[in-house]
């Protein structure tokens, strides 16, 4: 089923709009990203990203399932494990999520640097370095992500800590509604309780 892209369904959209605003779902329901990695963090920004509807999701992960895997990702199982990529066991329920959206596998990075120059992708974002003995430098991704006007999140998570980079480009504006100064903190330990 097409879903025309102008216009908000706010009946399927109401705790989105609720969420977000009018004014950004509106954004939102015409933006086509691309993600890269789908390991558990790649996986879960995946599935919210498609459950909140926007135009179009690429994912990219070539690097073929592994018994490891299955505990990371709750989209692959274990008819997956050596056969196929992470993205393409994904594929299916991803594309389950919300009919509205399409959602494609990017199978080589040759596409994957297609995509970002093509004009038509707003954002990347990279939850994975190193896919199927490829590294993924994130100034470099960052760097292509720039010359082609496309934003760039970089993120990871490595147990109980991650980080995550943002980059929109110079003529990106922040709106702040309420006016609170960002909280800041660095965790210096955890205990086991």
């Amino acid at each position: 089923m097409e879903q025309n892209h102008d216009q908000i369904d706010t009946n399927l959209y109401s705790r989105q709009i609720g969420t977000f605003g009018i004014e950004t779902m509106g954004k939102l329901i015409k933006m086509n990203v691309v993600i890269v990695g789908l390991r558990g963090n790649g996986v879960e920004i995946a599935k919210n990203l498609i459950l909140a509807g926007p135009r179009s999701v690429q994912i990219y992960d070539p690097e073929v399932t592994a018994l490891r895997d299955l505990g990371a990702n709750f989209y692959l199982d274990e008819s997956h494990v050596g056969k196929v990529s992470r993205a393409e066991g994904a594929l299916g329920k991803l594309q389950e999520l919300n009919q509205y959206v399409k959602v494609d596998v990017l199978k080589t990075k040759a596409e994957l640097h297609a995509a970002v120059k093509s004009g038509n992708v707003h954002v990347v974002c990279q939850t994975e370095m190193l896919l199927n003995g490829e590294v993924h430098d994130p100034k470099e991704v960052n760097e292509m992500c720039r010359a082609s006007k496309v934003g760039h999140i970089s993120t990871q998570v490595f147990g109980p800590w991650g980080y995550a980079f943002v980059d929109f480009g110079k003529e990106h504006t922040v709106t702040d509604h309420d006016g609170e100064q960002p909280k800041s903190f660095i965790v210096v330990m955890i205990e086991k309780g």
